[in-house]
Protein backbone atom coordinates (compact mmCIF):
# COMPACT_ATOMS: atom_id res chain seq x y z
CA UNK A 1 0.00 0.00 0.00
CA UNK A 2 1.46 3.26 -1.10
CA UNK A 3 1.03 6.72 0.60
CA UNK A 4 -1.13 8.14 -1.66
CA UNK A 5 -3.55 5.24 -1.61
CA UNK A 6 -3.56 5.94 2.75
CA UNK A 7 -3.42 9.92 2.73
CA UNK A 8 -6.38 9.25 -0.04
CA UNK A 9 -8.35 7.01 3.04
CA UNK A 10 -7.85 9.69 5.65
CA UNK A 11 -9.12 12.59 3.74
CA UNK A 12 -12.45 10.45 2.42
CA UNK A 13 -13.44 9.14 6.16
CA UNK A 14 -15.75 11.97 7.31
CA UNK A 15 -17.52 12.17 4.07
CA UNK A 16 -17.80 8.61 4.21
CA UNK A 17 -19.05 8.37 7.79
CA UNK A 18 -21.51 11.22 6.77
CA UNK A 19 -23.05 9.29 3.58
CA UNK A 20 -23.28 5.76 5.57
CA UNK A 21 -25.32 7.54 8.66
CA UNK A 22 -27.43 9.13 5.57
CA UNK A 23 -28.39 6.21 4.38
CA UNK A 24 -30.13 5.61 7.90
CA UNK A 25 -32.91 8.45 7.05
CA UNK A 26 -35.41 5.72 6.39
CA UNK A 27 -35.10 3.36 9.46
CA UNK A 28 -34.78 6.11 11.88
CA UNK A 29 -37.57 4.85 14.03
CA UNK A 30 -36.14 1.37 14.08
CA UNK A 31 -32.68 2.80 14.92
CA UNK A 32 -34.12 4.75 17.52
CA UNK A 33 -35.80 1.12 19.47
CA UNK A 34 -32.97 -0.01 19.18
CA UNK A 35 -30.72 2.29 20.90
CA UNK A 36 -33.88 2.35 23.69
CA UNK A 37 -34.08 -1.89 24.13
CA UNK A 38 -29.80 -1.28 24.49
CA UNK A 39 -30.20 1.59 27.49
CA UNK A 40 -32.94 -0.97 28.82
CA UNK A 41 -30.18 -3.96 28.64
CA UNK A 42 -27.54 -2.36 29.90
CA UNK A 43 -29.48 -0.54 32.93
CA UNK A 44 -31.23 -3.82 34.01
CA UNK A 45 -27.88 -5.28 34.42
CA UNK A 46 -25.91 -2.43 36.25
CA UNK A 47 -29.47 -1.69 38.73
CA UNK A 48 -29.75 -5.79 39.41
CA UNK A 49 -26.15 -5.80 40.60
CA UNK A 50 -26.34 -1.86 42.39
CA UNK A 51 -29.67 -3.61 44.23
CA UNK A 52 -27.73 -6.47 45.27
CA UNK A 53 -25.13 -4.78 46.72
CA UNK A 54 -26.87 -2.13 48.64
CA UNK A 55 -28.50 -4.92 50.32
CA UNK A 56 -25.52 -7.17 50.99
CA UNK A 57 -24.77 -3.78 52.36
CA UNK A 58 -27.95 -3.23 54.51
CA UNK A 59 -27.95 -6.59 55.68
CA UNK A 60 -24.13 -7.01 57.07
CA UNK A 61 -24.81 -3.32 58.79
CA UNK A 62 -27.66 -5.13 60.55
CA UNK A 63 -30.40 -3.42 58.39
CA UNK A 64 -33.79 -4.53 58.01
CA UNK A 65 -34.67 -5.21 53.71
CA UNK A 66 -38.33 -6.03 55.15
CA UNK A 67 -41.02 -3.73 53.33
CA UNK A 68 -38.61 -2.92 50.21
CA UNK A 69 -39.66 -5.25 47.17
CA UNK A 70 -36.63 -6.16 45.87
CA UNK A 71 -37.61 -9.38 44.99
CA UNK A 72 -39.62 -7.55 42.35
CA UNK A 73 -36.97 -4.96 40.98
CA UNK A 74 -34.53 -7.97 40.35
CA UNK A 75 -37.42 -9.73 38.48
CA UNK A 76 -37.78 -6.54 36.70
CA UNK A 77 -34.54 -6.24 35.88
CA UNK A 78 -34.23 -9.88 34.50
CA UNK A 79 -36.76 -9.06 32.87
CA UNK A 80 -35.80 -5.87 31.24
CA UNK A 81 -32.30 -7.58 30.76
CA UNK A 82 -33.84 -10.61 28.47
CA UNK A 83 -36.01 -8.34 26.48
CA UNK A 84 -33.81 -5.29 25.90
CA UNK A 85 -31.32 -7.41 24.52
CA UNK A 86 -33.53 -9.92 22.27
CA UNK A 87 -35.28 -6.48 21.12
CA UNK A 88 -32.07 -4.49 20.04
CA UNK A 89 -30.13 -6.91 18.65
CA UNK A 90 -33.24 -8.10 16.14
CA UNK A 91 -34.19 -4.14 15.34
CA UNK A 92 -30.55 -3.08 14.92
CA UNK A 93 -29.95 -5.93 12.65
CA UNK A 94 -33.32 -5.41 10.61
CA UNK A 95 -31.87 -2.04 10.06
CA UNK A 96 -28.72 -3.53 9.12
CA UNK A 97 -29.94 -6.53 6.61
CA UNK A 98 -32.17 -4.17 4.51
CA UNK A 99 -29.51 -0.98 4.14
CA UNK A 100 -27.53 -4.09 2.96
CA UNK A 101 -29.89 -5.02 0.15
CA UNK A 102 -30.46 -1.13 -0.70
CA UNK A 103 -26.24 -1.01 -1.18
CA UNK A 104 -25.96 -4.17 -3.03
CA UNK A 105 -28.84 -2.83 -5.65
CA UNK A 106 -27.39 0.82 -5.65
CA UNK A 107 -23.81 -0.54 -6.10
CA UNK A 108 -25.33 -2.95 -8.67
CA UNK A 109 -27.21 -0.07 -10.68
CA UNK A 110 -23.80 1.87 -10.23
CA UNK A 111 -22.19 -0.30 -11.60
CA UNK A 112 -23.84 -0.25 -14.81
CA UNK A 113 -22.99 3.10 -15.04
CA UNK A 114 -19.41 3.13 -14.66
CA UNK A 115 -18.76 0.30 -17.04
CA UNK A 116 -16.88 -0.47 -19.14
CA UNK A 117 -14.37 2.40 -17.35
CA UNK A 118 -14.41 0.72 -14.18
CA UNK A 119 -13.52 -3.34 -15.58
CA UNK A 120 -10.43 -1.25 -16.70
CA UNK A 121 -9.44 0.38 -13.64
CA UNK A 122 -9.93 -2.68 -11.75
CA UNK A 123 -9.98 -6.27 -11.40
CA UNK A 124 -12.86 -8.59 -11.39
CA UNK A 125 -11.69 -9.71 -7.96
CA UNK A 126 -11.49 -6.61 -6.58
CA UNK A 127 -15.13 -5.66 -8.06
CA UNK A 128 -16.41 -8.75 -6.52
CA UNK A 129 -15.43 -7.50 -3.07
CA UNK A 130 -16.96 -4.65 -3.21
CA UNK A 131 -19.88 -5.66 -3.99
CA UNK A 132 -20.74 -9.32 -1.91
CA UNK A 133 -17.34 -8.50 0.72
CA UNK A 134 -17.15 -5.25 1.84
CA UNK A 135 -21.13 -4.81 1.92
CA UNK A 136 -20.96 -6.98 4.24
CA UNK A 137 -18.47 -5.38 6.32
CA UNK A 138 -21.02 -2.60 6.64
CA UNK A 139 -23.33 -4.94 8.70
CA UNK A 140 -20.77 -3.84 11.61
CA UNK A 141 -21.33 -0.16 11.34
CA UNK A 142 -25.02 -0.32 11.19
CA UNK A 143 -26.15 -3.49 13.53
CA UNK A 144 -23.54 -3.21 16.11
CA UNK A 145 -22.02 0.50 15.82
CA UNK A 146 -24.12 3.13 15.27
CA UNK A 147 -27.06 2.68 17.80
CA UNK A 148 -24.52 1.26 20.09
CA UNK A 149 -22.44 4.54 20.53
CA UNK A 150 -25.49 6.05 21.46
CA UNK A 151 -26.79 3.75 23.58
CA UNK A 152 -23.02 4.01 25.70
CA UNK A 153 -22.62 7.79 25.55
CA UNK A 154 -26.54 7.58 27.40
CA UNK A 155 -25.38 4.90 29.81
CA UNK A 156 -22.02 6.88 30.77
CA UNK A 157 -23.86 10.21 31.09
CA UNK A 158 -26.55 8.69 32.96
CA UNK A 159 -23.70 6.78 35.41
CA UNK A 160 -21.75 10.06 36.08
CA UNK A 161 -24.74 11.73 37.05
CA UNK A 162 -26.16 9.34 39.70
CA UNK A 163 -22.61 8.98 40.71
CA UNK A 164 -22.62 12.93 41.27
CA UNK A 165 -25.80 12.60 43.64
CA UNK A 166 -23.27 10.78 45.69
CA UNK A 167 -20.40 12.78 45.01
CA UNK A 168 -19.34 14.96 42.85
CA UNK A 169 -15.24 13.51 42.44
CA UNK A 170 -16.93 9.82 41.61
CA UNK A 171 -18.65 11.47 39.00
CA UNK A 172 -15.19 13.21 37.50
CA UNK A 173 -13.37 9.95 38.21
CA UNK A 174 -15.85 7.95 35.91
CA UNK A 175 -15.36 10.81 33.03
CA UNK A 176 -11.81 10.66 33.02
CA UNK A 177 -11.56 7.16 33.31
CA UNK A 178 -13.71 6.44 30.31
CA UNK A 179 -11.79 8.98 28.67
CA UNK A 180 -8.54 6.90 29.43
CA UNK A 181 -10.42 3.56 28.31
CA UNK A 182 -11.47 5.69 24.32
CA UNK A 183 -7.79 6.72 24.47
CA UNK A 184 -6.54 3.35 23.34
CA UNK A 185 -8.49 2.80 20.18
CA UNK A 186 -7.73 6.59 19.09
CA UNK A 187 -4.27 6.48 19.35
CA UNK A 188 -4.08 2.72 17.13
CA UNK A 189 -6.22 4.55 14.94
CA UNK A 190 -3.93 5.36 12.60
CA UNK A 191 -2.33 1.73 12.64
CA UNK A 192 -5.48 -0.04 12.36
CA UNK A 193 -6.89 2.24 9.17
CA UNK A 194 -3.48 1.02 7.60
CA UNK A 195 -3.99 -2.14 8.16
CA UNK A 196 -7.58 -1.94 7.27
CA UNK A 197 -6.87 -1.09 3.76
CA UNK A 198 -4.12 -3.29 3.28
CA UNK A 199 -6.41 -5.97 4.52
CA UNK A 200 -9.20 -5.13 2.18
CA UNK A 201 -6.74 -4.37 -0.88
CA UNK A 202 -5.21 -8.42 -0.28
CA UNK A 203 -8.70 -9.69 -0.18
CA UNK A 204 -9.64 -8.41 -3.40
CA UNK A 205 -6.26 -9.23 -5.28
CA UNK A 206 -6.85 -12.88 -3.82
CA UNK A 207 -10.49 -12.97 -5.23
CA UNK A 208 -8.90 -11.96 -8.60
CA UNK A 209 -6.35 -14.75 -8.86
CA UNK A 210 -8.91 -17.49 -7.61
CA UNK A 211 -11.78 -15.78 -10.51
CA UNK A 212 -8.83 -15.65 -12.98
CA UNK A 213 -7.98 -19.37 -12.32
CA UNK A 214 -11.55 -20.78 -12.58
CA UNK A 215 -12.06 -18.42 -15.66
CA UNK A 216 -9.20 -19.35 -17.34
CA UNK A 217 -9.19 -23.05 -16.16
CA UNK A 218 -9.15 -24.00 -19.68
CA UNK A 219 -6.13 -22.83 -20.73
CA UNK A 220 -4.01 -23.86 -17.38
CA UNK A 221 -5.04 -27.40 -17.96
CA UNK A 222 -4.35 -27.45 -21.59
CA UNK A 223 -0.45 -25.30 -21.02
CA UNK A 224 0.00 -28.23 -18.28
CA UNK A 225 0.02 -24.98 -15.22
CA UNK A 226 -1.49 -26.11 -12.97
CA UNK A 227 1.47 -26.32 -10.43
CA UNK A 228 2.66 -22.72 -11.35
CA UNK A 229 -0.35 -21.17 -11.06
CA UNK A 230 -1.49 -23.15 -8.09
CA UNK A 231 1.93 -21.43 -6.81
CA UNK A 232 0.50 -17.92 -8.03
CA UNK A 233 -2.50 -18.18 -5.94
CA UNK A 234 -0.94 -19.67 -2.73
CA UNK A 235 1.73 -16.52 -3.04
CA UNK A 236 -1.83 -14.27 -3.42
CA UNK A 237 -3.33 -16.01 -0.51
CA UNK A 238 0.00 -15.69 1.39
CA UNK A 239 0.32 -12.64 1.29
CA UNK A 240 -3.54 -11.88 2.51
CA UNK A 241 -2.91 -14.38 5.45
CA UNK A 242 0.06 -12.19 6.63
CA UNK A 243 -1.60 -8.89 6.81
CA UNK A 244 -4.51 -10.28 8.25
CA UNK A 245 -1.93 -12.22 11.68
CA UNK A 246 -0.31 -8.73 11.62
CA UNK A 247 -4.32 -7.06 11.76
CA UNK A 248 -5.09 -9.69 14.32
CA UNK A 249 -2.02 -8.89 16.47
CA UNK A 250 -2.39 -5.62 16.45
CA UNK A 251 -6.25 -6.44 17.69
CA UNK A 252 -5.01 -8.60 20.33
CA UNK A 253 -2.15 -5.62 21.77
CA UNK A 254 -5.23 -3.23 21.64
CA UNK A 255 -7.45 -5.60 23.64
CA UNK A 256 -5.10 -6.64 26.44
CA UNK A 257 -3.96 -2.36 26.56
CA UNK A 258 -7.97 -1.64 26.70
CA UNK A 259 -8.61 -4.45 29.70
CA UNK A 260 -5.50 -3.10 31.61
CA UNK A 261 -6.76 0.78 31.28
CA UNK A 262 -10.52 -0.46 32.57
CA UNK A 263 -8.94 -2.63 35.67
CA UNK A 264 -6.93 0.24 36.36
CA UNK A 265 -9.81 2.46 36.50
CA UNK A 266 -12.39 0.40 38.29
CA UNK A 267 -9.61 -0.21 40.50
CA UNK A 268 -9.06 3.56 41.39
CA UNK A 269 -12.51 4.84 41.51
CA UNK A 270 -13.07 1.63 44.30
CA UNK A 271 -9.87 3.46 46.08
CA UNK A 272 -11.78 6.62 45.49
CA UNK A 273 -14.94 5.25 46.92
CA UNK A 274 -13.01 4.10 50.18
CA UNK A 275 -11.44 7.36 50.84
CA UNK A 276 -14.74 8.82 50.67
CA UNK A 277 -16.70 6.28 52.68
CA UNK A 278 -13.80 6.68 55.07
CA UNK A 279 -14.31 10.91 55.12
CA UNK A 280 -17.80 9.90 56.13
CA UNK A 281 -18.56 11.86 52.52
CA UNK A 282 -20.50 8.35 50.95
CA UNK A 283 -22.61 5.39 53.06
CA UNK A 284 -21.11 2.54 53.49
CA UNK A 285 -24.23 0.84 51.42
CA UNK A 286 -23.97 3.82 48.75
CA UNK A 287 -19.88 2.36 48.25
CA UNK A 288 -21.23 -1.38 47.81
CA UNK A 289 -23.21 -0.03 44.86
CA UNK A 290 -20.25 2.45 43.61
CA UNK A 291 -17.62 -0.50 44.17
CA UNK A 292 -19.94 -3.17 42.40
CA UNK A 293 -21.28 -1.00 39.46
CA UNK A 294 -18.15 0.41 38.48
CA UNK A 295 -16.52 -2.83 36.78
CA UNK A 296 -19.99 -2.99 34.67
CA UNK A 297 -20.19 0.58 34.06
CA UNK A 298 -16.72 -0.03 31.67
CA UNK A 299 -18.43 -3.24 30.12
CA UNK A 300 -20.41 -1.24 27.32
CA UNK A 301 -17.40 0.82 26.44
CA UNK A 302 -14.89 -1.82 26.67
CA UNK A 303 -17.61 -3.40 24.22
CA UNK A 304 -17.83 -0.34 22.15
CA UNK A 305 -13.82 -0.18 21.71
CA UNK A 306 -13.62 -4.05 20.91
CA UNK A 307 -15.71 -2.83 18.25
CA UNK A 308 -13.46 0.21 17.53
CA UNK A 309 -10.64 -2.29 17.48
CA UNK A 310 -12.51 -3.76 13.89
CA UNK A 311 -12.70 -0.27 12.28
CA UNK A 312 -9.66 -0.27 10.22
CA UNK A 313 -12.07 -3.09 8.56
CA UNK A 314 -15.15 -1.25 8.07
CA UNK A 315 -14.13 1.72 7.12
CA UNK A 316 -11.53 0.54 4.70
CA UNK A 317 -14.94 -1.03 3.04
CA UNK A 318 -17.35 2.00 3.66
CA UNK A 319 -14.42 4.05 1.75
CA UNK A 320 -14.60 1.40 -1.34
CA UNK A 321 -18.24 1.56 -1.02
CA UNK A 322 -18.99 4.80 -1.21
CA UNK A 323 -16.07 6.06 -3.45
CA UNK A 324 -17.81 3.41 -6.15
CA UNK A 325 -21.39 4.87 -5.49
CA UNK A 326 -20.21 8.44 -5.34
CA UNK A 327 -17.91 8.34 -8.42
CA UNK A 328 -19.12 10.36 -11.39
CA UNK A 329 -20.13 7.54 -14.51
CA UNK A 330 -17.82 8.15 -17.36
CA UNK A 331 -21.12 8.48 -19.99
CA UNK A 332 -23.76 10.50 -18.53
CA UNK A 333 -27.17 9.81 -19.11
CA UNK A 334 -28.41 13.31 -19.41
CA UNK A 335 -30.29 13.05 -22.86
CA UNK A 336 -33.56 13.65 -23.69
CA UNK A 337 -36.65 11.35 -24.42
CA UNK A 338 -36.61 10.70 -28.26
CA UNK A 339 -39.21 9.31 -30.79
CA UNK A 340 -36.88 6.74 -32.57
CA UNK A 341 -39.37 5.37 -34.70
CA UNK A 342 -38.96 8.85 -36.80
CA UNK A 343 -35.13 8.77 -37.28
CA UNK A 344 -33.72 6.73 -40.17
CA UNK A 345 -31.04 4.68 -38.72
CA UNK A 346 -28.29 6.13 -40.96
CA UNK A 347 -25.25 6.86 -38.62
CA UNK A 348 -22.08 9.66 -38.78
CA UNK A 349 -18.62 9.96 -37.31
CA UNK A 350 -17.91 13.76 -37.60
CA UNK A 351 -14.37 14.27 -37.37
CA UNK A 352 -13.78 12.45 -33.82
CA UNK A 353 -11.54 12.10 -31.49
CA UNK A 354 -11.48 9.41 -29.00
CA UNK A 355 -8.82 7.67 -26.18
CA UNK A 356 -9.26 5.57 -23.39
CA UNK A 357 -8.93 7.85 -20.16
CA UNK A 358 -6.26 9.99 -20.15
CA UNK A 359 -4.22 7.74 -22.80
CA UNK A 360 -3.34 9.06 -26.47
CA UNK A 361 -6.12 9.00 -28.75
CA UNK A 362 -7.22 5.44 -30.67
CA UNK A 363 -9.62 7.86 -33.03
CA UNK A 364 -7.78 10.68 -34.82
CA UNK A 365 -10.25 13.15 -36.81
CA UNK A 366 -12.39 9.80 -37.99
CA UNK A 367 -14.94 10.91 -40.13
CA UNK A 368 -17.88 8.59 -42.29
CA UNK A 369 -21.38 8.04 -43.22
CA UNK A 370 -23.17 5.44 -43.44
CA UNK A 371 -27.06 5.43 -44.92
CA UNK A 372 -29.85 3.72 -44.04
CA UNK A 373 -29.90 -0.01 -44.99
CA UNK A 374 -26.30 0.00 -45.98
CA UNK A 375 -24.14 -2.83 -45.13
CA UNK A 376 -20.67 -1.58 -43.99
CA UNK A 377 -17.59 -3.58 -43.16
CA UNK A 378 -14.88 -1.69 -40.50
CA UNK A 379 -11.71 -3.41 -41.98
CA UNK A 380 -8.37 -2.79 -40.41
CA UNK A 381 -5.66 -4.62 -38.36
CA UNK A 382 -5.95 -5.26 -34.62
CA UNK A 383 -6.05 -2.23 -32.48
CA UNK A 384 -7.00 0.20 -35.69
CA UNK A 385 -9.90 1.05 -34.20
CA UNK A 386 -12.83 -0.66 -35.38
CA UNK A 387 -14.67 -2.11 -31.52
CA UNK A 388 -13.63 1.34 -30.53
CA UNK A 389 -15.62 2.86 -33.40
CA UNK A 390 -18.88 0.65 -32.31
CA UNK A 391 -18.67 1.53 -28.63
CA UNK A 392 -18.32 5.05 -29.21
CA UNK A 393 -21.77 4.18 -31.45
CA UNK A 394 -23.46 2.91 -28.48
CA UNK A 395 -22.16 5.07 -26.34
CA UNK A 396 -20.40 2.71 -23.80
CA UNK A 397 -17.39 5.98 -24.02
CA UNK A 398 -18.19 9.25 -25.30
CA UNK A 399 -15.91 11.31 -27.98
CA UNK A 400 -13.20 13.65 -27.09
CA UNK A 401 -14.36 15.87 -29.39
CA UNK A 402 -16.13 15.51 -32.83
CA UNK A 403 -19.80 13.61 -32.47
CA UNK A 404 -21.36 10.69 -33.47
CA UNK A 405 -24.84 11.02 -34.66
CA UNK A 406 -27.68 8.78 -35.36
CA UNK A 407 -30.70 9.96 -38.29
CA UNK A 408 -29.22 13.31 -37.59
CA UNK A 409 -29.86 13.23 -33.77
CA UNK A 410 -26.00 13.70 -31.44
CA UNK A 411 -25.82 9.84 -29.71
CA UNK A 412 -25.66 12.16 -26.22
CA UNK A 413 -28.80 14.31 -26.72
CA UNK A 414 -30.39 10.91 -26.81
CA UNK A 415 -31.71 8.96 -23.45
CA UNK A 416 -29.61 5.50 -23.21
CA UNK A 417 -32.67 3.47 -23.32
CA UNK A 418 -33.81 4.95 -26.60
CA UNK A 419 -30.01 5.04 -28.32
CA UNK A 420 -29.83 0.91 -26.76
CA UNK A 421 -33.71 0.44 -28.39
CA UNK A 422 -31.94 1.52 -31.81
CA UNK A 423 -29.19 -1.13 -32.32
CA UNK A 424 -28.50 -4.79 -31.68
CA UNK A 425 -24.54 -5.68 -30.99
CA UNK A 426 -23.40 -9.34 -31.59
CA UNK A 427 -20.02 -9.52 -30.31
CA UNK A 428 -16.96 -11.81 -30.77
CA UNK A 429 -16.89 -12.85 -27.01
CA UNK A 430 -20.53 -13.90 -26.43
CA UNK A 431 -21.53 -13.78 -22.56
CA UNK A 432 -25.00 -16.18 -22.39
CA UNK A 433 -26.84 -16.58 -18.99
CA UNK A 434 -27.49 -19.12 -17.11
CA UNK A 435 -30.84 -19.99 -17.67
CA UNK A 436 -32.91 -21.37 -21.05
CA UNK A 437 -31.79 -21.08 -24.57
CA UNK A 438 -34.78 -19.96 -25.22
CA UNK A 439 -34.71 -17.16 -22.53
CA UNK A 440 -31.32 -16.53 -23.73
CA UNK A 441 -32.21 -15.75 -27.08
CA UNK A 442 -35.36 -13.71 -25.59
CA UNK A 443 -33.27 -11.17 -23.51
CA UNK A 444 -33.42 -8.40 -25.65
CA UNK A 445 -37.37 -8.97 -26.44
CA UNK A 446 -39.13 -10.43 -23.34
CA UNK A 447 -42.66 -10.47 -24.62
CA UNK A 448 -41.42 -12.51 -27.52
CA UNK A 449 -43.52 -15.71 -28.39
CA UNK A 450 -42.36 -19.00 -28.90
CA UNK A 451 -42.60 -18.61 -32.84
CA UNK A 452 -40.72 -15.79 -33.38
CA UNK A 453 -38.12 -17.39 -30.63
CA UNK A 454 -37.68 -20.13 -33.19
CA UNK A 455 -38.16 -18.40 -36.29
CA UNK A 456 -34.47 -16.10 -35.18
CA UNK A 457 -33.26 -19.41 -34.31
CA UNK A 458 -33.43 -20.53 -37.86
CA UNK A 459 -32.33 -17.24 -39.61
CA UNK A 460 -28.96 -17.86 -37.39
CA UNK A 461 -28.68 -21.52 -38.77
CA UNK A 462 -29.33 -22.87 -34.59
CA UNK A 463 -32.50 -24.33 -34.69
CA UNK A 464 -31.43 -27.63 -35.92
CA UNK A 465 -28.76 -27.97 -33.03
CA UNK A 466 -30.91 -26.59 -30.28
CA UNK A 467 -33.31 -29.31 -30.95
CA UNK A 468 -30.77 -31.68 -30.28
CA UNK A 469 -30.12 -30.73 -27.26
CA UNK A 470 -31.83 -33.07 -23.89
CA UNK A 471 -34.56 -30.65 -23.51
CA UNK A 472 -34.38 -28.60 -27.15
CA UNK A 473 -35.01 -24.67 -26.36
CA UNK A 474 -35.64 -25.28 -22.09
CA UNK A 475 -32.33 -26.91 -21.97
CA UNK A 476 -29.98 -24.36 -19.77
CA UNK A 477 -26.25 -23.30 -21.30
CA UNK A 478 -24.41 -23.41 -17.89
CA UNK A 479 -22.94 -20.25 -16.81
CA UNK A 480 -21.55 -18.22 -19.78
CA UNK A 481 -22.68 -20.91 -22.28
CA UNK A 482 -19.55 -23.42 -20.99
CA UNK A 483 -21.64 -26.15 -22.50
CA UNK A 484 -21.70 -24.90 -26.30
CA UNK A 485 -18.49 -24.16 -28.41
CA UNK A 486 -17.82 -21.03 -29.28
CA UNK A 487 -19.61 -21.06 -32.83
CA UNK A 488 -22.51 -22.31 -30.83
CA UNK A 489 -22.62 -18.78 -28.73
CA UNK A 490 -22.31 -17.09 -31.70
CA UNK A 491 -25.34 -18.10 -33.18
CA UNK A 492 -27.37 -17.78 -30.24
CA UNK A 493 -26.00 -14.08 -29.88
CA UNK A 494 -27.18 -13.67 -33.54
CA UNK A 495 -30.69 -14.78 -33.02
CA UNK A 496 -31.14 -12.98 -29.98
CA UNK A 497 -30.31 -9.89 -32.21
CA UNK A 498 -32.11 -10.83 -34.87
CA UNK A 499 -35.18 -11.13 -32.85
CA UNK A 500 -34.33 -8.01 -31.43
CA UNK A 501 -35.31 -6.74 -34.52
CA UNK A 502 -33.23 -3.15 -34.06
CA UNK A 503 -33.16 -0.92 -37.42
CA UNK A 504 -29.40 -0.73 -36.88
CA UNK A 505 -27.24 -4.41 -36.55
CA UNK A 506 -23.93 -4.35 -35.16
CA UNK A 507 -21.87 -7.66 -36.37
CA UNK A 508 -18.42 -7.14 -34.06
CA UNK A 509 -16.50 -10.03 -35.38
CA UNK A 510 -19.41 -12.24 -35.15
CA UNK A 511 -18.74 -15.10 -36.99
CA UNK A 512 -15.08 -15.36 -36.47
CA UNK A 513 -16.16 -18.97 -34.63
CA UNK A 514 -18.19 -20.70 -37.34
CA UNK A 515 -17.00 -23.15 -39.71
CA UNK A 516 -17.29 -23.00 -43.46
CA UNK A 517 -20.39 -24.29 -44.08
CA UNK A 518 -22.05 -22.34 -41.24
CA UNK A 519 -20.14 -18.87 -42.42
CA UNK A 520 -22.04 -19.35 -45.42
CA UNK A 521 -25.66 -19.62 -44.06
CA UNK A 522 -24.84 -16.60 -41.76
CA UNK A 523 -23.57 -14.65 -44.72
CA UNK A 524 -27.09 -15.67 -46.91
CA UNK A 525 -28.30 -14.23 -43.57
CA UNK A 526 -27.23 -11.03 -43.52
CA UNK A 527 -27.89 -10.77 -47.39
CA UNK A 528 -31.69 -11.26 -46.41
CA UNK A 529 -31.64 -8.23 -44.48
CA UNK A 530 -29.70 -6.35 -46.68
CA UNK A 531 -31.31 -2.90 -46.90
CA UNK A 532 -33.96 -3.92 -44.30
CA UNK A 533 -31.30 -2.72 -41.63
CA UNK A 534 -28.34 -0.50 -41.47
CA UNK A 535 -25.72 -3.57 -40.64
CA UNK A 536 -21.93 -2.61 -39.21
CA UNK A 537 -19.69 -5.51 -39.85
CA UNK A 538 -16.48 -5.07 -37.93
CA UNK A 539 -14.30 -7.69 -39.87
CA UNK A 540 -11.05 -9.93 -40.74
CA UNK A 541 -12.61 -12.68 -42.61
CA UNK A 542 -12.73 -11.79 -46.71
CA UNK A 543 -16.18 -13.67 -46.88
CA UNK A 544 -17.73 -11.35 -44.30
CA UNK A 545 -15.82 -8.22 -46.00
CA UNK A 546 -17.49 -9.38 -49.46
CA UNK A 547 -21.40 -9.56 -47.85
CA UNK A 548 -20.83 -5.21 -47.70
CA UNK A 549 -22.06 -2.62 -49.81
CA UNK A 550 -19.00 -0.59 -48.87
CA UNK A 551 -15.27 -0.50 -47.02
CA UNK A 552 -14.06 1.86 -44.22
CA UNK A 553 -10.66 0.97 -43.83
CA UNK A 554 -8.87 2.33 -40.52
CA UNK A 555 -5.71 2.43 -40.40
CA UNK A 556 -3.86 3.98 -36.61
CA UNK A 557 -7.67 5.00 -35.93
CA UNK A 558 -7.71 7.42 -39.26
CA UNK A 559 -10.03 6.47 -42.36
CA UNK A 560 -7.38 5.45 -44.84
CA UNK A 561 -9.23 4.40 -47.34
CA UNK A 562 -13.12 3.60 -48.56
CA UNK A 563 -14.84 2.01 -51.34
CA UNK A 564 -16.08 -1.22 -52.90
CA UNK A 565 -14.03 -4.57 -52.23
CA UNK A 566 -13.44 -4.60 -55.97
CA UNK A 567 -12.55 -0.77 -56.01
CA UNK A 568 -9.64 -1.23 -53.03
CA UNK A 569 -8.44 -4.06 -55.13
CA UNK A 570 -7.59 -2.43 -57.74
CA UNK A 571 -5.78 0.41 -56.05
CA UNK A 572 -3.92 -1.62 -55.10
CA UNK A 573 -2.76 0.18 -51.04
CA UNK A 574 -3.31 -0.38 -48.04
CA UNK A 575 -6.07 -2.48 -47.92
CA UNK A 576 -4.72 -5.20 -50.33
CA UNK A 577 -2.02 -5.57 -48.65
CA UNK A 578 -4.17 -6.05 -45.34
CA UNK A 579 -6.08 -8.77 -47.16
CA UNK A 580 -3.39 -10.18 -49.26
CA UNK A 581 -3.34 -13.33 -47.69
CA UNK A 582 -6.70 -14.12 -47.76
CA UNK A 583 -6.59 -13.16 -51.31
CA UNK A 584 -3.90 -15.52 -52.32
CA UNK A 585 -5.77 -18.24 -50.60
CA UNK A 586 -8.94 -17.60 -52.70
CA UNK A 587 -6.91 -17.65 -56.07
CA UNK A 588 -5.62 -20.54 -55.19
CA UNK A 589 -8.56 -22.27 -54.10
CA UNK A 590 -10.29 -21.21 -57.58
CA UNK A 591 -7.28 -22.38 -59.55
CA UNK A 592 -7.33 -25.97 -58.46
CA UNK A 593 -11.03 -25.63 -58.79
CA UNK A 594 -10.19 -24.91 -62.53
Amino acid sequence: MNETRLNEMHVNRAHSVHYLLAQLKPYRSKMALSVLCGLLKEISIIAACGVCAYMAAVAVGGGGLAGHPWLAILIVCALGRGFGAYFESYLAHDVAYHDLVEYRVKLYKKFVTLCPDILLKKHSGQVATTLMNDVEQLEWFYGHTVGFVIMVAIVVAGLAAFLATLHWSLAVALLVCVAAILCVPLLMKRTADKQGAESRFRLGEANSVTLEGINGMNEILTLNWQDRYSEKNRRFMQRLTDIQVVYAKRMGVEGGLLQIVAGFSAVLINILGIWLTLQGKLAVEWYAVVGTTVWLAFNPVLELCSLARNFGNVFAASERVTNILLSAPIVRDEGRETDVTKLAPDICFDHVHFGYDNGPDVLKDLSFEIKSGEIVALVGASGAGKTTCTSLLTRLWDVRSGSVTVGGTDVRDMSLQDLHSMISVVLQDVYLFNTSVRENIRLGRPDATDKEVIEAAKMAQIDDFIRSLPNSYDTVTGERGVQMSGGQRQRIAIARALLRDAPILILDEAVSNLDTKTDQEIQETIRRLAHKKTILLVAHRLSTILEADRLLVLKEGELAEEGTHDQLVEENGYYRALISAQLAVKEAAHSMQK
